[in-house]
């Protein structure tokens, strides 16, 4: 077993509230947030130079050679000290406090297209890991924004660590928020939790750990150690384990919110729009209605996918996009004259019974918070120089 492992994590020596940036593949509509942030951090240290914005990966090959030359300078520099080990989270945002546990995952035992212990939620569009590679390809570090979920109702891995160990870092972030980082003491008793509780979802036909946040960086992960390994590189036993944070799908501070849908440059009218029957469906923006939707909240999602993935391929112009959080739809609505989706909210506490009765999700059916209270990077691994 033991999918779950040990890293060797590396975090600044100094604690920097410019070396922590949100996962990039938020704010995906604003470009205009990653110049902001670029124009706050300046020329400081910062995960920012490791990665690329989803909002600009229309720009991918521009950016990689900046990628690797950051990641070799910080590999030069003397900015880092070396935490093996796991690592407990703590992020505090809008006075929540949520917890999660730092560790690495084995690859040969996750899979995005089937059965696994470790399982994709979504279906994972494969023309999105390219890019996502190239990025992984560019740099000697691997940052993760990954949010992985375990179903523990006793709560035995991740709530006995709070509270203990050392402070490792602090960093201020968006919106209030802020994040801290604490060795675990005696990491052995969580692995042995965590082999426990695996051993009982193996018992109950069901998967162990579900990919929350993350799914397409994970499967670029898996897809560099894959490449890795079929060329016999030295790096990809390295490669074989990923960073991600493990969080308790228990945790009252694990919220699952709706992820909606936008539409540029169309003319789309409310009287085209009927998604099945049952419910209601809020669309706003250049369009302003009620139309009907299954009852059931992912048949809803499907439907609506299904819909948006046909338009698209019957109007070339039309472009579709993610958003967290309906205020920020509407705000983009208003700004582009487009039409969004208000999605419903999947209940959680039927999250592992469907994905293990009836395999993943529609994509993007859900998101472990707002955008500003995603992942953060901080903590990275080193894979190595290629």
């Amino acid at each position: 077993m033991s999918v779950v492992a040990c890293g060797d994590f590396l975090i600044p020596k100094k604690s920097d509230d410019k070396w922590a940036v949100v996962a990039c593949d938020q704010y995906t509509s604003s470009p205009e947030y990653w110049e902001r942030e670029k124009a706050r951090i300046g020329d400081a240290p910062s995960t920012l130079d490791l990665i690329c914005p989803e909002a600009f990966l229309g720009d991918i090959d521009a950016r990689l050679p900046a990628i690797t030359a950051a990641s070799e300078k910080y590999a030069a520099s003397d900015i880092f000290e070396k935490s093996s080990g796991l690592i407990l989270t703590k992020r505090t945002v809008g006075g929540v406090e949520r917890y999660g546990l730092v560790c690495t995952i084995d690859l040969e035992k996750y899979t995005f297209n089937g059965k696994a212990p470790v399982r994709a939620t979504e279906g994972t569009v494969l023309e999105r890991i390219p890019p996502r590679l190239a990025v992984r390809r560019a740099s000697r570090y691997e940052a993760s924004h990954v949010l992985c979920l375990i179903d523990d109702e006793e709560r035995t891995v991740v709530e006995p660590l709070i509270g203990k160990g050392k402070k490792l870092y602090e960093a201020d972030l968006g919106a209030g928020g802020r994040l801290e980082g604490f060795s675990v003491v005696e990491p052995e008793n969580v692995l042995r939790a965590l082999d426990a509780l695996e051993s009982r979802a193996e018992k109950a036909g069901e998967p162990f750990i579900l990919v929350g946040d993350g799914n397409h960086s994970l499967a670029s992960a898996k897809a560099l150690y894959e490449e890795l390994k079929d060329k016999g590189d030295e790096r990809a036993d390295r490669a074989r384990y990923a960073t991600v944070e493990i969080e308790n799908l228990r945790s009252d501070a694990v919220v699952f919110h709706p992820i909606h849908r936008i539409l540029y440059n169309t003319d789309l009218g409310a009287e085209e729009l009927c998604f099945g029957r049952g419910g209601s469906l809020k669309v706003v923006g250049k369009v302003e209605a009620e139309v009907p939707c299954p009852a059931d909240g992912i048949e809803t999602y499907r439907a609506v996918q299904d819909y948006i993935d046909d338009y698209i391929s019957s109007h070339p112009s039309v472009k579709a996009d993610y958003v967290h959080g309906e205020a920020d739809l509407r705000a983009l609505c208003e700004k582009h004259n487009a039409v969004g989706f208000v999605m419903p909210t999947i209940p959680k506490d039927t999250f592992f019974g469907y994905v293990s009765k009836h395999g993943r999700l529609p994509r993007k059916t859900f998101s472990l918070g707002q955008a500003w209270e995603k992942r953060y990077y901080y903590e990275l691994r080193e894979i190595g120089r290629g």
